[in-house]
C-alpha cells in the first residue's frame, strides 16, 4: 500500500509537470512575452524639402526592424533598439537617436513623428 501511494505521488508530480508545460505558449524568442513599446507601430512626420513642399514620413517598427518610407515609398530599411524611452534606428550609413514621450518620437535631427 505505501508502494501505491508513492507511485501515485509520482504520477500526480508527473502530471502537474506535463500540464505546466502544455500551458506555455510558443517561444517568443527571448522576450519573456513582452513587446516593446515600438513593436507593430507605425509613427508619421511631415517633412519639407528645400523649396517648402512638404512630403509625409513614415517609421514601421516590427521587432527588430523599421522601414522608413516617404510619401509611402519605401526608402531604406534597418534595425532598432529601445532602452526606457531613448530610440536607436541603424541602417546602411546612417544611426539616429531620439527620444519616446507618449505618442511622441523626437529625433535628434529636429524631426517629431507622431503614433498614428
Amino acid at each position: 500500500m505505501k508502494n501505491f501511494f508513492k507511485l501515485f505521488g509520482i504520477i500526480a508530480l508527473v502530471a502537474v509537470i506535463g500540464f505546466s508545460m502544455a500551458a506555455c505558449g510558443e517561444d517568443d524568442g527571448g522576450k519573456d512575452g513582452r513587446k516593446d513599446v515600438l513593436d507593430e507601430t507605425m509613427w508619421q512626420a511631415t517633412v519639407y524639402n528645400e523649396d517648402s513642399e512638404a512630403s509625409i514620413m513614415t517609421i514601421t517598427f516590427n521587432s527588430p526592424n523599421f522601414t522608413l518610407a516617404l510619401n509611402n515609398v519605401p526608402q531604406t530599411t534597418g534595425t532598432y533598439s529601445i532602452s526606457g524611452n531613448n530610440v536607436q534606428l541603424t541602417a546602411r550609413g546612417f544611426s539616429e537617436l531620439g527620444s519616446l514621450s507618449g505618442n511622441t518620437l523626437l529625433f535628434d535631427s529636429g524631426t517629431i513623428f507622431t503614433k498614428r
